[in-house]
């Protein structure tokens, strides 16, 4: 059970609620980016004449690049105010996007999807946003982190089947430009929610100020680079497992015959089912804690991805994925959620950026991956055998850490008792 916080103590507000909002319209926005990407992997074969895994790589360069983001903007974000991070980011997807629709190669497209999509553009739309909030709030802090992860979730549940018949009406070079164009128009009026500066901040400082007494050390005795890192490859095993289905799945239905527009709307409903799940998790989460959190969700999506091996007719495709959509929500957020029980506030971005770094290394990778199984064996079954492979190493390594956190956790103040 979590402790539970005094509400005249707390740093949550309703200005509280309208940061979380404004960070879940903005991360649906750019992460638009990353669907245009999967959607495309058909459109850029033919269009191109690209194998599966390189029209792929587009998704895994965006991807990849918006892991590295997360450090760097989450830095600048520290430094300069979430504010000013957000309007680089407007900026750079404007600027990737139509760079993305002049380039004549994979390597003129790969270069800026990865800089300016990815690492400018997304790499402020979801790290930092998600370390932003935890400052914002302490009651309700992993709802609040579950809210603004939604955006992810939106944004699959949008864009699949927006650009779908865009892409097939006007081709991906159009599609790219007018996509960034309109990200950028919404993400600059929503920066301004993030003029005031985090509240828990403001009181670590103000009472730094003061004078006070260090704070007494909540979280465990661990070096924080190693427990960063047992982290971060914890999350490349949960992610590999879970991209396969939500970067795949377009392209798959387009093999089994079914056509990209099912597969798009497969794709949608996977993640609408995983935005549902997000909230509920998030609830569960302000109760259980987030590496608890992380083990239910990492089983259940375990046992979720296996049924992809056995079964693909159309309906079951529908139905198995939003089972799996329902089961794995609530996993990422956690990961926000558990840099905050095992890091000080102080560290939330740097921590927070570092650990989804990872994370974006195995979405990007995972897709990747599942593109070159399928290049060499020509079925996507072995694929998602794959990718419970690596969910199952997951597991193991959450078990671990929390192990060691119990082990290395600071023994509770003493509490002064005065006589009468």
């Amino acid at each position: 059970m979590q402790n539970r916080i005094d509400k005249s103590l707390s740093v949550e507000s309703g200005y509280s609620w309208l940061v979380a909002v404004a960070s879940l319209a903005t991360l649906a926005l750019a992460m638009g980016a990353n669907y245009l990407a999967i959607v495309s992997v058909p459109f850029f074969e033919a269009d191109m004449g690209w194998s599966r895994s390189a029209a792929t790589s587009v998704y895994s360069a965006t991807t990849l690049g918006a892991g590295v983001g997360g450090i760097v903007m989450g830095y600048y974000a520290g430094r300069m105010g979430v504010q000013a991070a957000l309007s680089v980011a407007a900026t750079s997807i404007v600027v990737g996007c139509i760079l993305v629709a002049l380039a004549d190669s994979l390597q003129g497209l790969l270069i800026p999807a990865f800089i300016f999509i990815g690492m400018l553009g997304m790499g402020t739309g979801f790290s930092p946003l998600i370390a932003n909030v935890t400052l914002w709030f302490d009651r309700n802090r992993g709802l609040a982190i579950a809210v603004v992860a939604c955006g992810q979730t939106v944004a699959g549940g949008i864009w699949n089947v927006t650009f779908e018949p865009l892409l097939v009406e006007y081709g991906w070079r159009i599609v790219y430009v007018g996509y960034g164009l309109f990200a950028a128009a919404c993400i600059v009026p929503l920066s301004f929610v993030h003029r005031r500066p985090a509240p828990e901040l403001q009181r670590i400082r103000t009472a730094a100020l003061a004078g006070g007494p260090p704070p007494v050390r909540t979280t465990p005795d661990i070096n924080p680079n190693l427990l960063s890192l047992l982290l971060g490859v914890a999350i490349i095993g949960c992610c590999v497992a879970m991209s396969m289905p939500v970067a795949q799945m377009v392209a798959y239905c387009s093999t089994l015959g079914y056509g990209t527009a099912t597969g798009a709307k497969i794709a949608s409903l996977l993640l609408i089912c995983s935005g549902v799940s997000r909230l509920g998790f998030g609830l569960i989460s302000d109760r259980i804690g987030g590496l608890n959190t992380i083990l239910v969700g990492a089983s259940m999506q375990a046992a979720a991805l296996s049924l992809f091996i056995f079964f693909d007719g159309r309906d079951q495709l529908f139905l198995i994925s939003a089972l799996f959509g329902l089961v794995f929500g609530g996993i990422v957020p956690a990961y926000g959620l558990a840099v905050r029980e095992l890091f000080p506030a102080q560290d939330a971005q740097k921590r927070t950026g570092i650990v989804y770094f990872f994370g974006y290394i195995g979405m990007g990778g995972g897709g990747l991956i599942g593109g070159i199984v399928y290049d060499v064996t020509l079925n996507y079954p072995t694929a998602f055998a794959v990718g419970v492979a690596f969910n199952l190493v997951n597991i193991a390594l959450i078990l671990f850490i929390k192990g060691l956190a119990r082990a290395r956790m600071p023994a509770p103040a003493p509490v002064t008792v005065v006589a009468a």
